[in-house]
């Protein structure tokens, strides 16, 4: 660096830019260090120090070369450059948040680098970094000015600015002399002490072209210039400039010292004042003062303004907020308020007509693709229901290949070991599930099934819908250790379904066990390998979907057949087909028109039957019952006072009136015998159209109901288990059982029984049923009819069980009795299974100590006494009561004296029909002794008679 001057001072020098030099075909760039004179001479020599220094490091001989390939033109496998820190992200996501410490060897990498990796902001003034004192710096880093489109080819003045040292229009780069390299002289006329001054050459003879500078001023500290009037503008300016007609007077003195004072960040302060100008002039204001201070202040803020805050830069809010705040504004402008004014409607009504266009292709979309979602469901669907109903027929296949070789090789089963799961589950509708009052009780209520253990080779799996308390488990157990049955808890399984409780109300047994995998898992593992069969209760789907899943064969019919038999229409067909009388009616009526056209008929051509009853095809247990007494026929009771005498009534007009008044009337002359499940006459009528059901007359004369209980083994054999008397209630449902029935000879119940065992056997029907008879005298003739049939065992039949197995009774089959060891026949009473809410209230420890009290207790010497049926513990609110005697008015004035017991120790008997039936077994209990005491009046009447005559 040459000037006019000679040579410069260690302040000067360290205050100008590196040097440019070149040796030997490379351009070196150098630092000169603080107090030393820098002439042409020492620069060359620290270019040279500098190569000397680069090849120590390079001793391949290529210097400072500054590419990534080897002399062979490889690339090198060496990086070239390090990895350098960058910005965090959280800084680029949030600009106002706090810079990261820019430490000691970030500064060492340069200003620059770190002005490019965002360490420092590239708006800071890195001036002062340049060295030297403030104002004097060689360098100045400033924001480049952006000019619009239209300023940027526009010629101006070059500005010129006295910067301390020399004018830099006065300063020329003097190549030659770094050029040229120095002579061993000039290395000798350099000082060893930075302080001293080396006199330059005369700058005359190199450099001809040079400007001689003054040095007098060059380092003079104790100079001080005076300031202009710029310097104060700039200083004491409010800097306040003027947009006038959406135009900024940029000639003012104001604006220029505005743009002096702010040249730093004048890019962005003229962005602000370019959204000014937009601003006033869309909204033709006329004149604004503007406060550069504040916008000034908002142009150093990157994120964006908005129109809010650019208006609080103006001064004059009084007079442009109104203006601006006038409706219309913009569009009030002559010329162009006209085009915006279209502009804006075309573009509302653009966007509106688009809007409406998205909005009708958005619902079309959601609609397509809500189709086609619920379309794949529906075809998922589909697919999986085909893939199950393949599998459930591959299994089901499988299945009844396995029931046929069951079948065959019966007789080795029932002979040899075997394990038998019995599982009493009440497969009925979830209807009829969530309306029977203590269901899960009544699914327990066959422990008796436990007495198969009395058979050494046998081995029962019983599930459970509910775990067993120990005391009635005990109670069962007792009985079997009673009878000399050894290793009972070895060959008993109890199970419960895990999941039973998850489930909701309504769940069948079955279900249960079908939806509990480790149960079923367990199952599996018990039954490998072993002869077992599946006792079920009563049949549905789930039994077989059990059956196949596991593999096992059934003691049952299949379910479609035990489901269409079941219904009371299907037991019409068997009875019809083993040539036994049923009641007169009909069945398979889905009509309510067809159900009073044909009940009207049999009114008026059957006068004697003062009862009807209407059955619903798939209701058991006395539900789905509706009785019409025709004595409450007002047409009945017309047409019999207005009868003479001569001649009869006419059928046909007496059957059009009864058909009219049942038309009308009907809700209000019949009487539903379980309102609990049926409330109204319009919720039996819907439901016998769906499900169907039947007519039958009711005797009048009634005088019992035999029930027989059947076995027809696999291979044909048919075995008659008892014949009981049914215990009826008021409302003619089968409470309990009473042995022997006397009301007809036995040899009548046991053949019709047998044919229809036949029949159910052409049917494919095998197992456990029961089927209800009706006796009557009519004509002083015994008459019976077949009224009902039950295909799953039930508890009369397994009270029966229990009866012979704890007595040791034999049975006699010509009799029907059941014989003690001594010969004398035994007699027993069976309430049937009383549930009600306050049972749940006794303690069951307490309950039977009463009980041994008051005497209700089973004499096993005599074998005689009273047994307590338990479906668990009393806290579960069911019981049942077995009555043994060796006469039937002893066993019925037990049962008697038992239910009265029972009735003493609820604090409330009373109860609604769905929360208890406690009021119709004691009324039956009542009923059945009387009954008994009449009997015995009369035989002793007869007796007496006899003496006499």
């Amino acid at each position: 660096m040459k000037s006019s001057g000679g040579r410069l001072g260690p302040r000067e020098a360290a205050m100008l830019p590196p040097l440019l030099s070149e040796y030997k075909g490379m351009t070196v760039l150098v630092q000169a260090s603080h107090g030393t004179s820098v002439n042409a001479s020492t620069a060359m020599g620290m270019v040279q120090e500098t190569m000397r220094m680069s090849q120590q490091k390079c001793p391949d001989g290529k210097g400072l070369r500054n590419t990534g390939s080897s002399a062979g033109g490889r690339k090198q496998s060496r990086r070239l450059a390090s990895k350098q820190s960058v910005l965090p992200r959280k800084n680029k996501i949030d600009p106002t948040a706090p810079l990261p410490v820019v430490t000691e060897d970030e500064l060492n990498k340069g200003l620059l680098s770190c002005i490019n990796r965002g360490l420092i902001p590239s708006s800071f003034d890195v001036t002062g970094a340049m060295g030297g004192e403030a104002g004097q710096q060689p360098l100045a880093a400033e924001p480049v000015d952006l000019r619009p489109h239209n300023e940027q080819f526009m010629r101006r003045e070059l500005l010129t600015a006295d910067y301390g040292i020399a004018p830099i229009c006065n300063l020329k780069l003097d190549l030659q002399a770094v050029l040229r390299p120095p002579s061993p002289s000039d290395y000798a006329k350099q000082p060893h002490d930075g302080r001293d001054e080396v006199p330059a050459k005369p700058a005359a003879k190199e450099a001809p072209d040079a400007v001689d500078v003054p040095t007098a001023h060059l380092g003079d500290k104790e100079r001080e210039d005076p300031r202009t009037y710029t310097d104060l503008l700039d200083m004491y300016s409010l800097h306040e400039f003027v947009i006038r007609k959406g135009m900024t007077l940029v000639d003012t003195p104001e604006f220029q010292s505005y743009n002096r004072s702010y040249s730093a960040c004048w890019g962005a302060v003229m962005g602000l004042i370019r959204k000014l100008e937009t601003l006033l002039t869309e909204c033709g204001i006329p004149i604004a003062y503007i406060d550069g201070k504040m916008l000034a202040s908002f142009a150093t803020i990157d994120m964006g303004i908005s129109e809010a805050e650019l208006v609080e830069c103006i001064n004059n809010k009084e007079e442009v907020l109104p203006l601006l705040a006038a409706p219309g504004r913009k569009y009030q402008r002559p010329g162009a308020g006209f085009h915006a004014a279209a502009t804006k409607i075309q573009s509302v009504v653009r966007m509106h007509l688009q809007r409406c266009r998205y909005k009708t292709l958005r619902e079309a979309h959601f609609a397509a693709l809500l189709i086609q979602r619920q379309w794949q469901i529906h075809l998922n669907h589909v697919f999986t229901r085909l893939q199950i109903k393949k599998d459930l027929h591959a299994k089901e296949v499988s299945w009844r290949r396995k029931m046929d070789n069951f079948i065959r090789s019966w007789g080795s089963i029932r002979s040899g070991k075997r394990t038998i799961i019995h599982i009493p589950s009440l497969s009925y509708t979830v209807e009829q599930c969530a309306n029977m009052p203590f269901y899960n009780c009544f699914q327990s209520a066959q422990l008796m099934r436990l007495l198969d253990l009395v058979d050494e080779n046998v081995e029962v799996i019983y599930i459970s819908p509910f775990p067993l308390e120990p005391e009635a488990l005990q109670y069962y157990v007792r009985l079997l250790q009673l009878a000399g049955v050894e290793d009972v808890a070895s060959r008993l399984h109890l199970l419960v379904p895990e999941n039973a409780k998850r489930l909701p109300n309504g769940f069948s047994l079955m279900k249960s066990t079908l939806c509990s995998q480790r149960l079923l898992k367990l199952l599996g593992s018990l039954t490998k390998g072993k002869n077992c069969y599946v006792v079920p209760g009563v049949v549905g789907q789930e039994e077989l979907r059990f059956a196949c899943q596991l593999q096992l064969p059934m003691l049952g019919p299949d379910p479609a057949i035990s489901q269409h038999f079941s219904s009371k229409s299907g037991s019409k067909r068997i009875f019809e087909l083993a040539d036994v009388v049923t009641p007169i009616g009909a069945y398979d009526m889905y009509e309510e028109e067809e159900l009073l056209v044909i009940l009207s008929k049999f009114v008026a051509e059957y006068p004697e039957y003062q009862r009807w009853l209407i059955k619903l095809d798939h209701e058991c247990n006395g539900r789905g019952i509706a009785s019409l007494d025709v004595r409450r026929l007002k047409c009945l009771e017309e047409a019999a006072a207005t009868q003479d005498g001569k001649g009869g009534q006419d059928v046909a007009a007496l059957r059009e009136k009864v058909y009219l008044e049942l038309k009308e009337y009907i809700g209000k002359r019949v009487k539903i015998v379980t309102p609990h499940a049926y409330p109204d006459w319009e919720s039996f009528v819907q439901a016998f159209n769906v499900h169907g059901g039947v007519i039958e007359a009711v005797p009048t004369d009634c005088l019992s109901s035999p029930v027989a209980n059947l076995f027809i083994h696999p291979d044909g054999a048919v075995q008659l288990l008892s014949v009981q008397e049914q215990v009826l209630s008021p409302q003619y449902c089968g409470l309990g059982a009473l042995f022997p029935q006397t009301a007809v000879p036995h040899a009548a119940v046991r053949d019709a029984s047998l044919s229809i065992a036949s029949v159910c056997y052409q049917k494919k029907v095998v197992g456990y049923f029961s089927v209800e008879y009706v006796v009557f005298r009519r004509d002083n003739q015994l008459r019976m009819w077949a009224v009902d049939l039950d295909l799953h065992l039930t508890n009369n039949s397994l009270i029966h069980r229990l009866f012979q197995f704890t007595t040791g009774s034999k049975p006699d089959p010509h009799t029907g009795l059941c014989l003690a060891d001594d010969g004398t026949p035994l007699r027993y009473v069976y309430s049937g299974l009383v549930y009600h809410p306050y049972i749940a209230a006794l303690r069951h420890s307490v309950f039977f100590n009463r009980c041994k009290l008051k005497g209700l207790a089973f004499d096993t010497v005599d074998r005689t006494g009273t047994l307590f049926h338990l479906v668990d513990s009393i806290l579960k609110g069911c019981v049942g009561v077995l009555c043994i005697s060796k006469t039937e008015d002893g066993a019925v004035r037990e049962l008697s004296e038992a239910m009265e017991f029972i009735q003493q120790q609820l604090t409330n008997s009373s109860g609604d029909e769905a929360d208890s039936n406690f009021a119709s077994a004691a009324a039956a209990a009542r009923a059945l002794f009387q009954k008994v005491i009449a009997q015995r009046r009369v035989q002793g009447a007869r007796r007496l008679g006899r003496k006499t005559t």
